[in-house]
């Protein structure tokens, strides 16, 4: 799923003004005797080191605010969750000043190979060790209104054209420790001459495929890929978790500190051989807001190398044009500058698919304007056997007219095809 979260405008601020930002620093170890992985920045103004952390059996992001008083190590100071009671003040809107809990005290500075302390919780007096090894950093764009807006990864991925960016411990250490973790293997079920396994992520009850086994293919690659798209999927269930702090935007809905999903997930196999993968991810996601992001995001495959592929790349009748709707062959050339292209089918295909599709019902026709949509909505993925021509990124407005327009058998389907996306294709040997 390639879904981009809104930046809020949240209550919650420093005292003093907003910083500037500077590298965020992950180390991961031990509070007491549990996993937990720590991110923690300095602004580049000096002012006091500030972050989030979770325990791994959780993966919920905790913020860390600067410590009252003057301390010769890192003082920090824990949120605690939100109530109704806790965080909202008068006229139902939040609170300015979050509740606080466990107190940390830290020896070292931040960038230091290892940190070391104590963890006390104020109301009990108790008190556990912590001990951490750094493990990375990052950079962090600034944040105009709060401070930990810009710890968010979605803050500043605001969705590409085809798909998602890369998520790697080089550019998200802490995300990527606290995502990584030993997940719960489902039971295996046959996919043609393939063996599947849906093993689920017990924290955010997110399930999705690993391939046990493709008949003469090194599964490794593609295993790799799926991996990759696990953390894309669950990265928003992430997210929303946090929601139920005030420094991460906590607002009084219930959404907040949920999944976001509410069941509401699901990947399937569409496609699958010893060339090519293709899945499905559909359901609703909500974390506050006007209404659900509702989705239905066909992924594709090479089953072989692992590679991400635009579905319609494959297709002749998908192309890039320039401003002036010039035919761009290479968007990679030298002096192209691929913002100002334009990816989408010719008005051959698109006439091609208005001639073919099936219609429905005439009061369905003329709520969706199906017509109307082709040019910028079209879309295709593939099924086992055939090629379907479908619609795609209809906004929450029209997101109901989502429908298939065309299937073609893949034995049909040369004619469509570029000659790289046939050689995907038994049928078309």
């Amino acid at each position: 799923m390639q879904l981009v979260r809104s930046v809020l405008l949240l209550p919650f601020s420093f005292a003093v003004a907003t910083p500037a930002l500077a590298d965020a620093v992950t180390y991961s170890g031990t509070l007491g005797k549990l996993p937990v992985v720590v991110e923690l920045v300095v602004p580049e103004d000096g002012g006091s080191p500030f972050g989030r952390y979770a325990y791994l059996s959780k993966g919920v992001d905790i913020p860390l605010h600067p410590a009252n008083g003057e301390t010769a190590g890192l003082a920090l100071q824990e949120e605690k969750p939100c109530t109704p009671e806790l965080c909202m003040g008068k006229d139902d809107a939040p609170v300015s000043d979050a509740p606080l809990g466990g107190a940390w005290s830290i020896k070292g500075r931040v960038g230091d190979p290892v940190l070391s302390g104590t963890w006390r919780n104020p109301d009990t007096g108790r008190q556990l060790p912590v001990n951490l090894a750094f493990k990375g950093r990052r950079p962090l764009e600034e944040s105009p209104e709060a401070p930990f807006e810009a710890l968010n990864p979605l803050y500043s991925n605001t969705g590409v054209i085809g798909n998602p960016p890369v998520l790697s411990a080089a550019s998200l250490p802490y995300d990527m420790l606290k995502m990584t973790v030993p997940l719960k293997a489902g039971p295996t079920q046959d996919f043609g001459d393939a063996t599947l396994r849906m093993d689920t992520d017990p924290r955010v009850g997110m399930d999705y495929p690993v391939v046990v086994k493709l008949a003469g293919v090194d599964i490794g690659p593609l295993n790799a890929y799926l991996a990759q798209q696990r953390l894309q999927a669950q990265m928003p269930a992430f997210s929303c978790l946090s929601y139920a702090y005030l420094g991460f935007g906590w607002n009084g809905q219930e959404a907040g500190g949920t999944n976001g999903f509410d069941g509401n997930w699901s990947v399937t196999t569409e496609h699958l051989t010893p060339r090519l993968m293709g899945l499905m991810e559909s359901g609703s996601y909500y974390c506050g807001g006007a209404h659900p992001h509702n989705f239905g995001d066909h992924r594709l495959a090479d089953a072989v190398t692992g590679q991400a592929l635009v579905p319609e790349t494959l297709l002749r009748g998908f192309v890039y044009t320039d401003p002036d709707g010039k035919v761009v062959p290479d968007p990679d050339a030298a002096g192209i500058d691929r913002e100002t292209l334009r990816f989408g089918p010719t008005e051959e295909l698109v006439a091609y698919v208005k001639a073919n599709r099936v219609h429905s019902d005439a009061a369905t026709e003329a709520d969706c304007g199906y017509d109307d949509l082709l040019a910028d909505h079209l879309g295709v993925y593939f099924k086992q056997d055939s090629l379907v021509f479908t619609l795609k990124g209809l906004p929450h407005v029209i997101f109901a007219c989502t429908e298939d327009l065309v299937e073609v058998p893949l034995k049909d389907s040369r004619p469509l095809l570029t000659k790289a996306g046939a050689r995907y294709f038994a049928a078309l040997d």
